[in-house]
């Protein structure tokens, strides 16, 4: 029996295992799921809300809410010092490199536990590299429910 290779074949065979090597790992694209989000509470939000000394070094942490939802539903009602930021609208993200820049912890809501479009922005400024993001569990609505208080109507100053 001959046990000499056939370089046309051999060349061939390592082309296939390059190629397919390649799809494998384009399949294993990093993608951001629902493992990825971090779900707080009202009260755990509100505790993550206080600037505070971070690290060793003391640097301070600079909290900010932000307000995916269209910017109708922000002038109704939103969360004090929240910053309308509406999903979809085209200028998303280039509105979080303007404004997220050395801010954090993040965090985002929506109008209540069904709204897909807080955990969407989280998704999205995580995929941007954003660290310390966090999703309101059960949004504006959890919010109000638990005592919390939220501006409506013209009683606030647009940010």
């Amino acid at each position: 029996m001959n046990h000499t290779r056939n370089p046309v074949f051999t060349h061939h065979a390592r082309l296939l295992l390059a190629g397919t090597l390649l799809v494998v790992l384009a399949a294993c694209e990093t993608s951001t799921s629902d493992l990825d989000l971090r779900p707080v509470g009202p009260q755990e939000a509100v505790n993550l809300a206080v600037p505070r000394s971070d690290g060793a070094f003391g640097a301070m942490t600079n909290p900010i809410w932000i307000d995916p939802r269209v910017k109708a539903a922000y002038d109704t009602a939103h969360i004090p010092d929240a910053v309308s930021m509406p999903f979809g609208s085209g200028m998303f993200e280039d509105r979080a490199r303007e404004i997220l820049e050395g801010r954090g912890p993040i965090l985002i809501y929506g109008d209540g536990f069904q709204d897909i479009l807080a955990d969407a922005a989280s998704k999205r400024l995580i995929q941007l590299g954003y660290q310390n993001v966090y999703t309101l569990r059960g949004g504006l609505q959890q919010w109000e429910a638990d005592g919390y208080k939220v501006v409506r109507g013209d009683d606030f100053e647009e940010k």
